[in-house]
């Protein structure tokens, strides 16, 4: 890993300039942090130019433990050679910083915080600085600290000014491995620790509360105190906005509503029970990946937020500056969310925390743990192309205000006004909300990782045209994934309960998907007078599965492999239109490639191409006629030779420029082509199962499905089907792709 040591060489020489006197304890690493990472940043500019820097920030984040050993003390050997450096204390420093790397890189997309954003480079000393560990760690991996019951430090999670946390193991409480320990090592937090049995005491109140982390025990006595808590793994609300600033291009009022909502809920409960948080902040709000792509949130800190809030609102006055940048950028300035009645040393009310949570749900909006308390109305405006409405306004607004009496009365009544709280489609001529939008499952703790989102529409023969390839194909769902009112995954066509309801998901890529509901179909043509679509069978499919609502885009396709391989681009085509000309076997390379992405791992979504029975069901969406639009089709259903649109014979056109069919589908009467995942058999339907078949298990052609740019009308019926060599590609045929979920 050249660029791995090439990172440690500059952060090693950054410190036998500039970090001597920290880490031999003569100046506060705070004080000298910035001089360090300046130096560390322009060796780094030389040696990582480009996009080498965020790359080697990622090797570092991902290292093995004993090859990052072996690496740190070749660096220390040939550091010592040059500078009189302290050896032992910059080789326990320097052990941490894959640890701040991971600490600060743990988001939506990468849980485990072993990459960087694609977009992510730091560029300014201060963000450099958020990489580098605040201190030298009071402990190692595989210490057993005296007085902890029979605890094994396994994995430094977490480094703070004050405190450092833990996961840890103990063979004889298998039950409750692993645990979380956060050890308070500033002496003064210590002493405010021995000094909180009663704020303690009230925290023990709320282990039975869902969403908030247990507080197990807490060892005042020893050297450190410890707080021993559950362990949660998965990331905060800091890391959440640091995901959101780089992967998305505008605010995403939807989803920060949905958050704000449930941490209100929680908080809630614990008002109940009169105990208040005061120091509520992104770093003390956890998220947990659970299974199918979905999370739960807990809030920490509970009792400790307490006793450390006021000590923290003093450092802020008097301290550096730049150790409450870094503060603010790791989402845990207390000072930020601090009300006034706070920082004035008033007695504890519940409105803190209600001007808390608005502060965050600011900072959710803005994608930026840095962001102070607005003055005016002038970021209302900003906001509300991307959604934002007057009554979210209203309730923030009321959050943020200087007078408690002001604010909802506790996290209850916040919880209260928010129920009546609207949301708006983004502007289309507005910033874009982003591809996925968290909702809530239920009242309990879960949200749904992908987005679902429900839209009404008349049958496909009323709907109108619309124009724009895919993202008009998406724009309406775009719209209405901005406002997703989450609820159960539920699809309808003409003949279910609840006809005429499309589910649509979207993926990191910007790809639609709308969700085909579980049914009975009869599959083939017996009128066709072709023996190849004979004879007409029933067919179940037993589940519901998710279908790409158009063609994959050359677009969509450039994205995941970084090539083209269409023959219409440019004059006849453009990144809106199908892709074209790719084999079988690049379609099924495409789905791999797709659910490598990390986005798509985290959500751990899968992606395959359609049976031919559920492409042909799909296409249908509970028609029988020979198209799914009736028993005839007509230039204005799609594009096939002979329509009478300008591109027909010629080209293909932009996706979604006809009218979906029930089920909310593109473009399968026309266009291009597409490959399905089945062998070819003539004879298949002579003996395919009843329900969910996949074809025959062997051939020597795949089946292709649907009407093209240069076939006639009659190639485009929904029973319509042919084979081709899985290993050819042809300007007629592309392909569209099932998700998977969870």
């Amino acid at each position: 890993m050249p660029r791995l040591q090439a990172l440690l060489e500059c952060v090693g020489q950054a410190f036998s300039e500039k970090g001597r006197k920290a880490l031999l304890g003569q100046w506060a690493f705070a004080d000298l942090l910035p001089d360090i990472a300046r130096v560390a940043l322009d060796h780094a500019h030389r040696k990582l130019p480009g996009a080498d820097l965020p790359a080697a920030i990622a090797d570092c984040a991902a290292v093995d433990a004993h090859e990052y050993e072996r690496r740190l003390g070749e660096l220390i050997t040939d550091l010592a050679t040059l500078h009189p450096v302290p050896k032992v204390e910059l080789t326990a420093y320097l052990r941490a910083l894959p640890v701040a790397m991971r600490q600060n890189l743990r988001r939506p997309s990468d849980p485990e915080g072993h990459t960087v954003p694609e977009k992510f480079s730091p560029s300014k000393p201060e963000e450099f600085a958020l990489f580098l560990p605040p201190r030298i760690p009071r402990f190692r991996p595989g210490d057993k600290p005296a007085g902890l019951d029979n605890w094994t430090l396994i994995e430094l999670r977490a480094l703070g000014r004050n405190s450092e946390l833990w996961r840890a193991e103990d063979t004889e409480q298998s039950e409750l491995s692993p645990t979380a320990l956060k050890f308070v090592t500033d002496p003064d937090s210590r002493d405010r620790v021995k000094a909180g049995a009663e704020e303690f005491a009230r925290a023990f109140d709320l282990n039975d509360v869902a969403g908030v982390l247990p507080l197990r025990s807490v060892y005042q006595e020893t050297d450190p105190p410890c707080l021993e808590m559950s362990f949660v793994s998965g990331y905060d609300l800091a890391g959440l906005m640091f995901d959101w600033k780089w992967r998305y291009d505008g605010a995403k009022p939807e989803a920060a509503l949905k958050l704000i909502r449930r941490l209100a809920s929680i908080v809630a409960k614990a008002h109940e029970k009169h105990v208040i948080h005061r120091d509520l902040k992104p770093s003390n709000v956890l998220l947990h990946p659970i299974e199918g792509g979905k999370f739960t949130m807990s809030v920490s800190d509970f009792g400790w937020g307490q006793l450390e809030s006021a000590g923290a609102i003093e450092r802020a006055k008097s301290g550096s500056r730049n150790e409450q940048q870094r503060l603010a950028q790791r989402g845990a300035a207390t000072n930020l969310y601090a009300s006034p009645q706070q920082a004035k040393k008033e007695p504890a009310a519940p409105t803190d925390d209600v001007h808390a949570i608005g502060v965050i749900w600011y900072q959710l909006l803005r994608r930026d743990p840095t962001a102070a308390v607005p003055f005016g109305s002038e970021w209302i405006e900003e906001l509300r192309p991307a959604g934002f409405t007057d009554s979210q306004a209203r309730v923030l607004q009321a959050c943020l205000s200087t007078r408690a009496d002001k604010r909802p009365k506790n996290a209850a009544a916040l919880v209260e006004a928010l129920t009546g709280v609207t949301v708006a489609p983004p502007d289309p001529a507005g910033p874009p909300a982003g591809s996925k939008l968290p909702s809530l499952k239920n009242p309990s703790s879960a949200i749904l990782g992908p987005t679902a989102t429900s839209l009404t529409t008349p049958r496909a023969k009323e709907n109108p045209s619309t124009s724009g390839g895919a993202a008009a194909a998406a724009g309406a769902a775009a719209a209405l994934l901005a406002a997703a009112g989450g609820g159960p995954l539920t699809a309808g066509g003409p003949n279910t309960s609840n006809a005429g309801t499309i589910r649509l998901l979207r993926n990191s890529v910007g790809m639609t998907f709308a969700r085909v509901p579980a049914g009975l179909f009869r599959m083939g043509d017996d009128a066709s007078g072709r023996p190849h679509e004979a004879p007409v069978h029933e067919v179940r499919i037993a589940r519901p599965f998710y279908l790409a609502v158009t063609p994959i885009t050359q677009a969509q396709y450039e994205a995941v492999n970084g090539k083209n391989p269409s023959k219409f681009t440019r004059s006849r085509g453009g990144a809106d239109h199908p892709v074209e000309h790719v084999s079988w076997e690049q379609a099924l390379q495409f789905c791999e490639k797709l659910a490598q992405l990390p986005d798509e791992q985290v959500h751990r979504r899968k992606y395959r191409l359609p049976t031919e029975a559920e492409w042909e069901y799909a296409c249908r969406a509970g028609t029988t006629t020979d198209f799914s639009c009736g028993d005839k089709i007509t230039g204005k259903d799609a594009l096939f030779a002979g329509s009478g649109h300008k591109l027909a014979g010629k080209s293909t056109c932009p996706v979604s420029q006809f009218p979906p069919n029930a089920f909310g589908l593109h473009d399968l009467h026309g266009n291009v082509q597409e490959w399905v995942n089945d062998w070819f058999d003539e004879y298949y339907y002579f003996e395919s199962p009843p329900v969910d078949p996949t074809g025959p298990k062997h051939g020597q052609l795949r089946v292709v499905r649907g009407g093209a740019w240069s076939l006639p009308a009659i190639e485009a019926r929904s029973a319509a089907r042919r084979g081709h060599a899985p290993d050819s590609a042809s300007e007629v045929i592309g392909f569209r792709v099932v998700l998977e979920v969870g």
